[in-house]
């Protein structure tokens, strides 16, 4: 109803679904390396995930230039945050602004290109899609986005929504 009366932060769930769309635009102004991503793979799957880290791993490899690295970071982690919201529509995307004001575990950190937006169940459930493929890319392997989506994703199986 009014604004005033929100009892937590504003989604930004639409601008970030958007924003996943992006992640396999081939055309100028596009993804960097966005050659190595079939659109056909990417259908917001947890297995699609596998797909987004054998592109991450050759990101890890060879690592795009710093305006293209934060444009893969805001496009894929967007994409990874896409594919657990289609699971877990309970989730929404927070911009760090808007959800520091509700919770301390997130204005205890800093406020930087892995946490800009960050997927929001409650003031004590956050995590951070954009993080993990900024380590995804920093790390290799060792930070899939695929076991980060099965994580979050079965691990809310049985969990009821905080009052």
């Amino acid at each position: 109803m009014f604004g005033w009366f929100r009892r937590g932060p504003r989604h930004s769930d639409k601008d970030f679904a958007s924003l996943a769309q992006l992640i396999a635009r081939p055309q100028e102004g596009g993804t960097w390396r966005a050659d190595l991503i079939r659109p056909q793979r990417m259908d917001y799957s947890l297995d699609s995930l596998k797909h987004l880290d054998e592109y991450l791993a050759v990101l890890h490899r060879e690592p795009p230039p710093e305006r293209e690295y934060i444009q893969v970071v805001l496009r894929a982690g967007a994409y990874l945050g896409e594919v657990v919201r289609r699971l877990r529509p309970e989730w929404h995307w927070v911009l760090y602004g808007a959800g520091a004001k509700y919770s301390a575990g997130l204005r205890a950190r800093e406020n930087s290109l892995a946490s800009a937006g960050v997927l929001w169940r409650s003031a004590d459930e956050i995590c951070f899609p954009l993080g993990k493929v900024w380590k995804c890319i920093e790390n290799g392997a060792e930070d899939a986005t695929q076991t980060f989506g099965h994580v979050i994703a079965n691990s809310l199986i049985e969990r009821p929504r905080p009052s």
